[in-house]
């Protein structure tokens, strides 16, 4: 059950930046961040209110908030700013990332263990990352500069996923309920989302904006998202945390799959991507069957 949720994880994921990448097309200052949480938030809410939950732990509840503004602040802000930047294909290809981040957090943090066999895994999942961000470079001085800044906001994504499986599985242990966690994660990343946009001095015209006309491509992103975040935090319950990282490298696949369907005028399936993500899928099959 647990491999099966965390694919479906993924494939919410892909799915997720897919309608977020249309949406942006007619929101040139909206990447989608801020109404698909808000969906998160509603949706995760309603059902949180419907379930018994369990006893209290304080603890856990600061995990699920830090895990939440981790990975849905950082990360989600990232992946869907690179999403923008550098298309859906190439910023999910760099979340292939998170599984080495969430091993090595995982074996700090919940005594998860790494074999050599594992770390090996991990060598071939950043050359693959790498191999990306250098098959992207221009010839261009200026555009190579670009690129680079691009990668980087891109590279945010698994970083701050894979601290956030870590946090999230943490949390997980010691107050068992993948939904009110997800509800929790949710509803803390949606109020440093908010403190972030006031702080720029856009919170009410991003108000605005998105309740007034709002995006339904974002609030279809919103819709898969949480089940994804739903499916995640599932997957938690049966799997150590770098696993279910190793299930969502997968995202990458997916996302180039359903870019060859729904995005094929803006996306450029190539030889170096394909590339890199079978290097970087090789490493995380690797760290699967060790």
């Amino acid at each position: 059950m647990g491999f099966i949720l965390g694919l479906l994880a993924a494939l919410s994921f892909s799915a997720t930046s897919i309608l977020a990448r249309i949406g942006q097309r007619t929101r040139p200052n909206d990447d989608g961040v801020f109404i698909s949480v808000f969906v998160n938030v509603v949706l995760l809410g309603v059902a949180a209110a419907l379930t018994t939950w369990p006893a209290w732990d304080t603890a856990a509840m600061v995990s699920f908030v830090i895990g939440g503004v981790i990975g849905t602040v950082g990360g989600r802000t990232s992946l869907l700013r690179g999403v923008r930047l550098i298309g859906p294909s190439r910023s999910n290809a760099m979340v292939t990332g998170a599984p080495v981040v969430a091993a090595f957090a995982g074996w700090l943090v919940l005594g998860e263990h790494i074999r050599p066999v594992e770390m090996l895994g991990g060598a071939l999942v950043i050359g693959g990352v790498l191999w990306l961000i250098s098959a992207r470079s221009s010839d261009d001085p200026g555009s190579r500069r670009a690129s680079l800044i691009a990668y980087l906001i891109a590279a945010g994504a698994p970083l701050s996923f894979g601290l956030a499986f870590v946090f999230r599985k943490w949390g997980l242990e010691r107050f068992d309920s993948s939904l009110v966690g997800a509800w929790v994660g949710s509803t803390s990343a949606f109020v440093g989302i908010m403190l972030l946009e006031a702080g720029r001095s856009r919170l009410g015209s991003r108000v605005k904006e998105n309740f007034r006309s709002p995006s339904w491509w974002f609030v279809g992103a919103g819709v898969t998202s949480t089940v994804a975040l739903l499916s995640q935090f599932t997957a938690f319950r049966y799997l150590e945390a770098w696993v279910v990282g190793v299930l969502q490298a997968t995202q990458a696949l997916w996302t180039i799959g359903l870019s060859l369907i729904f995005l094929r005028q803006e996306e450029r399936i190539d030889a170096s991507l394909v590339g890199s993500v079978a290097l970087v899928v090789s490493g995380v099959v690797l760290i699967a069957v060790a």
